[in-house]
């Protein structure tokens, strides 16, 4: 099941309440029971009854003792019409820009994850399916959720239902439409079932695209241009999300030489107003890095930044949350730096390119290859014609920084720049050669090592008893 009730419950709330608004449910219908709805989600009850708490207290449903939530709003159909067009209008090119960004972000984790389904798993994943009938979530939607569970990568489905939270059309589906469709995906064989649930989410999000252009351009005369609202990345923490920003950002400055390793942080006071954060969520932060052995703390005097680090408190619930976002960052740039590199790389000037590959060439002549991460991701940030790789991968170089002590960690007292030094290398000479496909088979690869070696420490701890995933 999904975790943390109260964001996660904002996903069956978002559901219900653009169904309700935008006419998928009318007045008096009754919405399906708890366990159907957890089912479809994948989410415990007491989230599903935390949702329609939140939708009973804002005027859509009733709920009564022992009985399935009824529908209580009423609107016309020219008040449906315009719920509907002050949702997409301002998110029309936001949703139409996830076409592109879909194929390079969704599908590469829809084919890792489903090969990881034996024969036994999927007929049981079909069964799960087949017991929810008269669900108005495409099968499609909700086995790419059943499939993303089962990776087990929390940020990754965290993405996913972002993604629907934003675009919202698949919450419009209609059950009668595709439950031919859907009883007939549920019959096939396995690699008959994986492309015909392909072909079936495409041609959702093509047809449901395509009326959504027809009926922006529609209402584009009657409601007037509204200003764009673009996709947001929501993470679900686990612990308060302001020290886990403020601790990359400091990190970030140690690695660029701002706050120089063996010297000392700014002052409380300066460094509070440097990042415009009270001293409270300072102080956590500061305590955040001394737990990670990036800095060290000492009473009444400035911050020490060290220069190796040979102890990380991993019974810290911040550094636990911090080390997991990182793992899961990686799996998922793993998963799509590839195709993400290639789309970008097709998409930019040749003065781009050179301007990259000088950056690798001038890390070399500075030592300081270990900087790798962030030119090569900063180019995806800033070039990617896609506004949704653009936020995803600006969010997960934001949790790769969290790699840094625990390279350092790993390493201990060696440099670190010796250990990017070849890559560096190698990217400077592919991107000379143009060899754009051995630049991104590079890149995926070096993601996939360091995986690994995120997982050998994860698995080294969890050996000795000293930490828990």
């Amino acid at each position: 099941m999904v975790e943390n009730a109260d964001l996660t419950c904002n996903l069956v709330y978002d559901y219900y309440e653009t169904r309700i608004l935008m006419g998928a449910c009318r007045y008096g219908e009754n919405l399906p029971a708890i366990p159907r709805i957890g089912g479809s989600f994948q989410m415990a009850p007491r989230t599903v009854r935390a949702a329609l708490s939140r939708l009973e207290k804002n005027g859509y449903i009733e709920v009564s003792p022992r009985k399935t939530a009824k529908v209580i709003y009423q609107a016309s159909s020219d008040q449906i019409k315009e719920n509907a067009a002050l949702y997409f209008m301002p998110r029309c090119s936001g949703i139409t820009d996830f076409c592109q960004a879909g194929k390079l972000l969704i599908e590469p984790v829809w084919e890792y994850t489903q090969k990881s389904y034996d024969k036994e798993s999927w007929d049981r994943l079909k069964e799960n399916m087949a017991k929810l009938k008269n669900v108005d979530l495409s099968i499609s939607t909700r086995m790419h959720i059943q499939v993303f569970s089962h990776l087990g990568n929390k940020l990754i489905l965290n993405f996913y239902w972002e993604l629907l939270r934003y675009i919202r059309f698949p919450y419009l589906a209609n059950h009668g439409l595709h439950e031919e469709r859907d009883r007939e995906l549920l019959a096939d064989g396995k690699e008959q079932e994986l492309e015909f649930m392909n072909a079936a989410f495409e041609g959702d999000f093509a047809a449901c695209i395509s009326q959504l252009l027809a009926f922006c351009a529609e209402m584009d005369g009657e409601y007037g241009r509204k200003e764009k609202v673009p996709f947001y990345w929501n993470i679900y923490w686990q612990r308060p999300q302001l020290c886990y920003t403020m601790a990359s950002r400091i990190i970030t400055e140690i690695i660029k030489g701002t706050y120089p390793v063996g010297g000392t942080l700014p002052s409380m006071p300066v460094m509070s107003k440097q990042l415009n954060v009270s001293y409270h969520t300072l102080r956590r932060t500061l305590c955040i890095l001394d737990s990670l052995s990036v800095i060290r703390l000492h009473q009444g005097k400035v911050s020490e930044v060290c220069e190796d680090i040979e102890q990380i408190d991993f019974q810290c619930l911040e550094v636990k949350e911090g080390f997991r976002l990182y793992r899961e960052s990686l799996q998922f740039m793993a998963l799509t730096v590839r195709p993400v590199f290639l789309y970008t790389l097709e998409h930019v000037e040749k003065e781009d390119l050179e301007k990259l590959r000088h950056g690798f060439i001038q890390l070399l002549n500075e030592n300081q290859s270990e900087r790798c991460f962030k030119l090569a991701l900063d180019f995806i940030v800033e070039r990617c014609p896609s506004a949704a790789v653009r936020e995803c991968y600006t969010r997960l170089s934001e949790f790769l920084v969290w790699g840094y002590p625990f390279a350092l960690y790993r390493i201990r007292k060696q440099h670190l720049h010796e250990e990017y030094t070849q890559m560096v290398r190698k990217s400077a000479e592919l991107l000379e050669n143009d060899d754009w496909e051995g630049y991104a088979d590079s890149w995926k690869a070096l993601m996939e090592y360091e995986q690994k070696r995120a997982e050998k420490i994860l698995a080294d701890y969890q050996e000795q008893g000293r930490m828990v995933p």
